[in-house]
């Protein structure tokens, strides 16, 4: 793995996947051995087919990854079996970055390192940018380190320990969210306010959904069938907290009242998610959930940008 940085701050990674093309290389000498002393017909199709598959997947003959962070793009150039396949996205299309050290085969010890780059593509569906695979952990640790100091201002951040409360945050701005939680509870979408929450449901509403134990909920969208408050989304003094399904693309779990004031909402075309730009998705999973949520979030935004501009 190679590794090249500019003056300007430009990032380029090159990769040429070598344990793949020695798998490959090893299936095509015993294909020929097999085919050489005329093995069985099932045995020579089945190589074959191996191979054939392993060309198609394509871990490719050398893979570049390029950040620019001026023009805050990502440019990947994979070279295969059939030509040339090259990407453009946008910093902010990148929902995660995913650094693995695993140990690859059964007997191998040294670990291997993989990068790979959670995108979404125009319809906000998951696209994966395979940036390295089985390279050294020091010096994909190294490279991981610095694409996320790159990205980092794109990327959703982790729940904090502590409640984050902004200073322009008060006891009018509780009473303000709580009414406007209540204007825009429907049958599908129902707010609970935090008094009408019981110890059992508050407290797994704290453990699933990570809110510090300094936080104050607000109120409560229940998104589970049991209403037990394993999944849901949380209005809270920190800002909005949220825990989407296994399935969902986005894991993000936190954003604070700052910026989620200054970013945009948006609906999913698709199907019933809300996102928080710049790739921030709450899995609500009913499509009657889209339109009171997604309404009740701009309304948020709207009045709290208010009360923040005339204390400040």
């Amino acid at each position: 793995m190679q590794t090249r940085e500019t003056t300007t701050g430009d990032y380029a990674i090159r990769q040429v996947p070598v344990m793949h093309w020695c798998v490959v290389a090893a299936l095509v000498g015993i294909s020929a051995i097999a085919y050489a002393n005329d093995g069985p017909l099932w045995i020579r199709i089945i190589l074959s087919l191996i191979t054939f598959a392993m060309l198609i997947r394509n871990s490719s003959f050398s893979m570049t990854t390029a950040f620019y962070p001026a023009q805050q793009k990502i440019c990947t150039q994979h070279r295969k079996l059939f030509g040339v396949k090259q990407r453009t996205v946008h910093f902010s299309a990148v929902s995660k970055v995913d650094f693995e050290i695993e140990h690859w085969g059964r007997y191998r010890r040294s670990p291997r390192a993989n990068l790979t780059l959670w995108t979404l593509d125009e319809d906000m569906d998951d696209d994966l940018i395979e940036v390295f695979t089985l390279a050294n952990p020091d010096e994909g640790k190294i490279a991981a380190d610095r694409i996320t100091q790159i990205l980092a201002p794109y990327l959703a951040h982790p729940v904090p320990e502590n409640a984050l409360m902004p200073a322009w945050f008060g006891d009018g701005t509780h009473a303000l969210l709580a009414q406007l939680c209540r204007d825009h509870s429907s049958e599908t979408s129902f707010f609970v306010a935090a008094a009408d929450l019981d110890e059992a449901r508050k407290e797994t509403v704290y453990r699933e959904m990570a809110l510090p134990e300094d936080e104050q909920i607000i109120a409560f969208l229940d998104l589970t069938e049991e209403r037990k408050g394993k999944r849901g989304l949380v209005i809270a003094h920190g800002g909005l907290y949220w825990k989407n399904t296994f399935f969902t693309a986005s894991k993000s779990a936190w954003v604070g009242w700052d910026p989620f004031i200054d970013t945009t909402v948006r609906t999913d075309p698709n199907d019933a998610d809300v996102w928080i730009d710049p790739s921030m998705q709450i899995g609500l999973g009913d499509a009657a959930r889209q339109a009171p949520v997604y309404g009740l979030l701009v309304e948020v935004q709207r009045a709290l940008r208010d009360q923040r501009d005339q204390q400040t």
